[in-house]
């Protein structure tokens, strides 16, 4: 977390919209991969030539991921909070099954299968789909536990900078600039990947972070909970 406000500036926003375009496209590198361990092979197309374009198909499914992660991180900066990126991980991997599903959807078309191929590839395809469109979820907003660990400290944190893109939601990440105090009441400032709208400037959150290495923010999870449960802390008012 940095002392200094951040803010989320054109060059971030254009790592972060590329990020989403990119990972949005390794959807057909999914799958060619499918399409591509499945099909079958003839006299006419040797197998040499089915591992050379499912090679393909690997090498392009790894620098889409690889590329996308490397602008999300620069999107981010070194203040962000922990998770963001393991986020972003998820949403690679959910667009690769995505694309894996289609194509088990498309390939009885592509080979002439018997009709009862299609009923079982179909089902496949929908199933692998269902389970990688779980991970484009919103946030869960259930209030974190006060920490046991006297090193990690709970406090309330307020949306300061936000955007989300022109891009449908399904393509751009959103970036969230997150404010909170820490113990010695000093404003602190991190960026955060999230997938649910904050809406507004200043929507408040939790935030849970090391008390020993300041720089680092475990998580931030947004919504405000009930004050009786949790109360704000005592320094806030004279930053927020």
């Amino acid at each position: 977390m940095s002392l200094e406000p951040l803010r989320i500036s054109a060059g971030r926003k254009f790592a972060a919209g590329l990020a989403g375009i990119l990972t949005t496209t390794s959807m057909a590198a999914g799958w060619g991969v499918t399409a591509f361990i499945f099909l079958p092979t003839s006299p006419s197309d040797p197998l040499s030539s089915k591992l050379l374009f499912l090679a393909l198909a690997l090498i392009a499914s790894a620098a889409f991921v690889v590329v996308s992660h490397l602008l999300v991180r620069a999107a981010l900066g070194r203040f962000r909070t922990g998770g963001s990126l393991s986020r972003f991980f998820r949403y690679q991997l959910a667009a690769l099954g995505a694309g894996g599903g289609l194509g088990l959807g498309f390939l009885p078309a592509m080979i002439g299968a018997a009709p009862v191929w299609w009923v079982i590839s179909i089902g496949a395809g929908v199933g692998l789909i269902a389970v990688s469109l779980l991970a484009f979820r919103g946030d869960p907003r259930r209030p974190l536990t006060a920490p046991t660990h006297p090193g990690i400290g709970l406090t309330e944190g307020v949306v300061v900078d936000y955007w989300s893109g022109a891009m449908p939601r399904a393509a751009a990440p959103g970036l969230t600039v997150v404010r909170f105090a820490d113990e010695f009441g000093r404003a602190r400032f991190a960026r955060h990947l999230i997938r649910r709208n904050p809406t507004t400037f200043g929507t408040m959150g939790q935030v849970q972070y090391d008390r020993c290495r300041p720089e680092k923010v475990l998580r931030f999870v947004n919504g405000r909970p009930p004050f009786a449960e949790y109360p704000p802390h005592p320094r806030l008012g004279e930053h927020f």
